[in-house]
């Protein structure tokens, strides 16, 4: 017999906090209620038999979710392992009545601790001569067994787990009764009964593992049905045989209505951005084009201009791609797709969050006037050993994952070979030829691990890519073919190691988190142009921010960057394009800033929310700081309508270390600045959608642009200034999304921009078209789920071509014998309206251990030939156009286990 270590008074508390959760109450915040409880400890008879067995404190974390059941379990302190699981069981057996704060459902973090101790030897008693001897059942034929009899003997049992996932299902219901004249195996569609009561009953719940045990069920036949929330119902008939015992593991599918499921849930910030378009993950993985990655959404949202080639660049509201910033855990990373934006850098399954930001984003995210994109990844799964394998026509990954002690790791990886692909399909009149075709891999080591009542988080990933080609068509001419406008190569690397630690304290929240990266990038346009670049950024953060009352909360952080970097440049002198009159220098140096900035939330009233924010940062480089101070507003007009809006002053520094070069650049450039302001409404609509509208306005200025003064050098010689913050610009329009959140098996988006973006590089020249300014993006979405596995969707773009600057003619320089452009008005024509119709069908087959999914993903249906970009001949006397990709199937297979 187990002995009993007596009943447990389970009082939770606050993680690591020392009074009792009364005295710490955060205002606004009811603690969850214990409504089942006590329970028991069982000492295991295994332990009871060593020579010493373990006694000791188990201490254990765990989240009281909005339904009162226990989750995420993590055991932090037992004396020894084989209690762990004993200890989890206790808590995931317990229930609450939830938290609410401020009279919404919460989820809260606590702790309990409790001492079991070794039970005395029981004493030797002569056997019983009337119990069964050992190895024998005893008799079973009661009809109505008592399941709360703890002798009552276990004649069925087994685990209920998620077809194709192996998750455990928590909570199901477990149904054992007379199966009467039914047939052994399963049951399946609907069957029509007489109603009658059945002659016994037994029924068990899961437990958090999917554990169930049926004690004292009759032999013979039995049915047994398995009943879960979300979950197709299994049905089946089975025999049980006299003094046997039957394990049943049951595999439930999801229903079709709710086929998806949420490994991860982030806690999100309580300081919402004014328009945050944040993505769920697994409703957009399979939208047309993405290739099963989630992060290529972003590209369809409204302010997102397409940009050229499919190239990947984020050009948002109207900014140039070098003014926006993509945070990836807190730091920046240099680039968020691979080559042509066919792939993100990171794999999309190990995300746990995807915010696009496009303007007025919080004092947390500074040196960027454009938009911001927020990426956070996930901790590995802890409830078993799970991964992938997607193999497509553009490359192939992995991802695996699982529990490493209390904690968990994911490792994941890609190799594209569309250097073959893109080879073979690019049809001969399409201008480009590939020296060395596109290549691309990436990888991400994740791994997490509970730590002193946080949470530590120990990551490290890296991206590849390489590129040549050659364009050919207008430019090919038998004295001309070594013309170096005709050649690009490129190529781009970087790894980085992030350390992260959370902890919540009580009412506080505190975060920090170092992180170095090292990275190279090459740029090479024949014999004229070469750069190389090799960095080594060292960044770090810290964040502590507390809920002060009911409706204060206050946020404080610090950000630093220190980055070391060589530059090796070969570039032209002056306007001459000749491989014979370049200049070449080696630039060394440290650029460093550093930043602290806070966010206020104040609820002025239960419906009208401010958000006021400052922003102080200096870069060293420069010798130069800025103040930015930020103001956000949110007022609910009713349930299902709110106003937004926002102003706020941005600073942005030199990114590119050259410009700060003597020779190159001009070592007295200053900071870049924009002033934002946005005014957003957002209504509820039925059928699980809705609409926001958004206006915005921005003003900049102090912008880098080229310039031809002459100055003084260092040296005494005059020459051109080649850059000075002279530039202005202007950007303003509207954006219309209207979604429609996954249910009823359909989701989509609609939406539309209309939005223009000037500049003017310096005082008395004119305003003109940005490079990026597109006036119409309209994109459309719809994705709907059939039965038996099947999903179809769509997606059409309609953009306005870019500009560029129309070569009216060419002449020759007979001393060098080279051809220059005359130019009409810089950006004063478009290219062609840009449109594309992407189709992708998917077919999933769920099986109980794994799931198969099969899917063709077809870009450019109709073949749309649309132009990216005017290749002039050498002479200017006649162009080609190089187009974007043509129609390109992609089939591909994925299995997750």
């Amino acid at each position: 017999m187990a002995a009993l270590a007596g009943w447990l008074c389970l009082w939770a508390q606050p993680a690591l906090a020392g009074p009792p959760a009364e005295e710490q109450a955060v205002p606004g915040l009811v603690a969850p209620k214990l409504s089942v409880g006590p329970q028991t400890f069982e000492y295991p008879a295994a332990l009871r038999e060593r020579e010493d067995p373990p006694s000791g404190q188990i201490t254990i974390e765990y989240v009281v979710g909005t339904d009162g059941v226990p989750k995420e379990i993590v055991v932090l302190e037992s004396p020894d392992p084989a209690l762990d699981p004993i200890g989890a069981e206790i808590v995931a057996n317990l229930r609450y009545e939830p938290a609410t704060y401020e009279g919404e459902l919460v989820e809260v973090k606590l702790s309990l601790a409790f001492v079991v101790e070794a039970p005395a030897p029981a004493p030797v008693e002569d056997p019983d001569p009337l119990e069964p001897d050992e190895g024998e059942l005893p008799d079973t034929t009661n009809p109505d067994p008592d399941p709360d009899d703890s002798a009552a003997i276990v004649r069925i049992s087994g685990r209920v787990r998620e077809a194709g996932y192996r998750t455990p299902i928590e909570g199901a219901t477990v149904l054992a009764i007379g199966a009467g004249e039914l047939p052994v195996g399963e049951i399946r569609g609907t069957l029509y009964e007489e109603p009658s009561e059945p002659e016994w009953t037994v029924q068990a719940q899961t437990d958090a593992e999917g554990r169930y045990e049926l004690r004292d069920v009759p032999e013979g036949k039995v049915r047994l049905v398995i009943l879960a929330p979300g979950y197709v119902r299994s049905d089946r008939v089975v025999e049980l045989e006299p003094g046997k015992q039957l394990e049943i593991n049951v595999w439930p599918r999801r229903e079709s209505q709710n086929p998806y499921r949420t490994e991860v849930v982030v806690e999100r910030e309580p300081m919402p951005e004014i328009v945050e378009r944040s993505l769920e993950l697994e409703e957009i993985q399979k939208i047309p084009g993405s290739q099963n990655d989630a992060l290529k959404a972003i590209l369809n949202f409204p302010g997102v201009a397409r940009p050229p080639f499919s190239s990947g660049l984020l050009a948002i509201r109207g900014a140039a791609p070098e003014d926006s910033a993509v945070f990836l855990g807190y730091h920046e990373i240099p680039l968020l797709f691979h080559f042509g934006g066919l792939r993100s850098v990171f794999a999309s399954e190990i995300l746990a969050q995807i915010d696009f930001i496009p303007g007025n984003f919080d004092s947390r995210y500074g040196d960027a006037i454009g938009g911001v994109v927020n990426v956070q990844p996930r901790a590995g799964r802890r409830d078993g050993y799970h991964g992938h394998l997607d193999v497509n026509a553009f490359d192939a990954g992995f991802l695996a994952e699982g529990p490493i002690g209390k904690g968990s790791f994911a490792l994941a990886g890609r190799r594209s070979y569309i250097d073959f692909l893109l080879t073979q399909a690019l049809p001969e009149d399409s201008g480009i030829n590939f020296s060395v075709a596109p290549r691309y891999w990436d990888y991400q080591l994740l791994f997490d691990y509970p730590v002193s009542g946080g949470e530590l988080s120990v990551r490290a990933f890296g991206s590849s890519d390489k590129l040549k080609l050659v364009f050919s068509g207008a430019n090919d001419d038998e004295d001309a073919t070594e013309d170096a406008r005709n050649q690009v190569e490129t190529g781009q690397y970087f790894s980085r190691a992030d350390i992260v630690y959370r902890k919540r304290l009580g009412a506080w929240d505190f975060l920090i988190t170092p992180s170095f990266r090292a990275g190279f990038t090459e740029l090479g346009v024949g014999g004229i142009l070469d750069l190389d670049v090799r960095t080594k950024d060292v960044t770090g953060r810290t964040e502590i921010s507390r809920q002060i009352s009911k409706r204060l909360r206050w946020r404080i952080g610090t950000e630093v960057n220190a980055t070391l970097f060589d530059v090796d440049v070969s570039a032209p002198n002056g306007a001459s394009f000749s491989a014979a009159d370049t200049i070449t220098r080696t630039v060394s140096g440290l650029m460093f800033r550093g930043a602290m900035y806070s966010t206020v939330t104040v609820g002025v009233t239960d419906n009208f929310v401010l958000y006021p924010g400052l922003r102080a940062e200096y870069f060293a480089a420069q010798s130069r700081a800025g103040v930015d101070p930020r103001l956000r507003g949110v007022w609910k007009l009713s349930d299902r309508t709110a106003l937004k809006g926002a102003v706020g002053l941005y600073t942005q520094g030199i990114q590119q270390a050259v410009q700060l070069d003597e020779s190159f650049g001009n070592p007295y450039l200053g900071l870049q600045k924009s002033v934002h302001t946005s005014l957003a409404v957002a209504q509820d609509l039925p059928w699980d959608s809705f609409v926001e509208l958004t206006g915005f306005y921005k003003e900049l200025w102090q912008l880098v642009s080229p310039s031809q003064e002459l100055v003084s050098r260092s040296g005494g010689e005059l020459g051109p200034e080649q850059y000075a913050n002279t530039g202005v610009g202007r950007i303003y329009g509207l954006e219309l999304l209207l979604r429609k959140n996954l249910s009823d098996n359909l989701f989509g988006w609609v939406s539309y921009t209309l939005s223009r973006s000037t500049r003017i590089d310096a005082p008395g020249e004119t305003r003109e078209l940005f490079d990026f300014d597109q006036t119409h993006i309209l994109t459309v979405i719809a994705s709907y789920k059939f039965p038996r596995g099947w999903q179809l969707g769509a997606r059409f773009r309609l953009v306005s071509g870019n500009p560029y600057t129309e070569v009216q003619n060419g002449v020759v320089d007979a001393q060098v014998g080279t051809y220059f452009p005359i130019n009409g008005p810089i950006n004063g024509a478009r290219l062609p309206p840009f449109h594309q119709l992407d189709l992708r069908l998917d077919k999933t087959w769920v099986l109980p251990i794994l799931q198969v999914s099969l899917y063709v993903d077809v870009q450019n249906v109709y073949n749309r030939q649309n132009t990216e970009f005017i290749n002039y001949a050498y002479d200017y006397q006649s162009f080609s156009t190089i187009n974007s990709l043509p129609i390109i199937p992609s089939i591909g297979f994925r299995v997750e286990l």
